[in-house]
């Protein structure tokens, strides 16, 4: 097997550690050499031992300096994601607009066929189109407003929803 100069040097910067000297904790998040060595110069890191090509074993606060800066900014980035995806009004609005495209869709194919009589058939397709934690804050939203109602009437009301907002 053949590895050229340049992809040794790509194998060799993606292969580099950062290790937390004391504990011998290593880092989650897996930057280059040379990233590590810019997050290093920005933060005022000078590691403990360093391997150039290979690793970095840093002192313990300068372990936590450096996850701060690198899994903790990565973290809150994936939590804001998390947030907006979640977030019911962006979900009604996912919704509403799969129920107007679908119902639109179906009369294109079938403009003699009277909406209300497959409406809620079509409604239920409506959840293969989310993730279940998606469907599932929908179906929550429904569910809040009916007090006692049976488990999984909140569910039958989200059908509902997404039938008449075909029908419209």
């Amino acid at each position: 097997m053949k590895v050229t100069r340049h992809q040794l040097r790509r194998i060799i910067r993606e292969s580099f550690d950062v290790i937390n000297a004391d504990t011998g904790e290593l880092s989650e998040f897996a930057p280059s050499a040379e990233a590590a060595l810019n997050v290093f110069k920005r933060l005022g890191i000078t590691p403990v031992d360093m391997d150039f090509m290979e690793d970095a074993m840093l002192s313990d606060e300068d372990w936590s300096k450096y996850v701060d800066e690198t899994e903790g900014k990565s973290y809150k980035r994936h939590s804001a994601k998390e947030k907006e995806r979640l977030d019911i009004d962006n979900l009604l609005a996912r919704v509403d607009k799969w129920a107007a495209d679908a119902g639109a869709d179906y009369f294109a194919d079938n403009p003699d066929m009277d909406m209300q009589d497959v409406g809620l058939d079509l409604a239920m397709n409506a959840k293969y189109e989310f993730q279940p934690d998606e469907w599932d804050k929908l179906v929550w939203e429904f569910d809040k407003d009916l007090g006692g109602a049976p488990a999984d009437q909140g569910e039958w009301e989200l059908y509902d929803h997404i039938a008449n907002m075909m029908v419209q």
